[in-house]
C-alpha cells in the first residue's frame, strides 16, 4: 500500500508542475470502486468489501480537511459483521465537482451521469 500510496502522491506532484498556473481551477480525485474488509482474512489481508475512500488535490479545492462520518469498528458498527459501515456515497462528490466546475445540473447528473445518485448536501470542495 505504501508504494501505491507514494506513486499516487508522485503522479499529483507532477499534474501540479506540469499544469503550472492551471492548477489553480484543476480538481483531482482519486476514487475507490470498492472498500475492504475490517478484519483480516486466513492470509492476513483483506476481502473486498463495501464503503470506499476518496482523495482529492488540486488548487481548486477547499483542502486541509478530513470529511467522513466516521461510524467505529465496534462490532455493532460494522456492516453484515465485516464491513466499515458506507455513510455517504462517494459518487456524491465528483457529482458535486461536475456540478461545481462544469454546471452540470443536479437532474442531469442524478439520471445519467451516476443513475439513481442521490447528490445529497453540496460538500463545499471547491473554493
Amino acid at each position: 500500500m505504501a508504494q501505491q500510496i507514494a506513486a499516487l502522491s508522485d503522479m499529483v506532484l507532477a499534474m501540479k508542475v506540469g499544469l503550472g498556473a492551471h492548477w489553480g481551477t484543476t480538481l483531482v480525485l482519486a476514487m475507490t470502486e470498492f472498500g475492504r474488509t475490517a478484519r483480516e482474512n486466513g492470509t492476513m489481508g483483506t476481502d473486498h468489501g463495501t464503503g470506499g475512500l476518496m482523495i482529492a488535490a488540486g488548487g481548486a479545492l477547499r483542502g486541509k480537511r478530513v470529511m467522513a462520518d466516521w461510524p467505529g469498528l465496534s462490532e455493532s458498527n460494522l456492516l453484515g459483521d465485516r464491513d466499515l459501515m458506507p455513510t455517504r456515497d462517494v459518487r456524491a462528490y465528483a457529482a458535486w465537482a461536475l456540478r461545481s466546475l462544469y454546471g452540470v445540473q443536479a437532474s442531469a447528473i442524478e439520471a445519467t451521469v451516476f443513475p439513481g445518485l442521490d447528490l445529497g448536501a453540496d460538500p463545499q470542495l471547491l473554493l
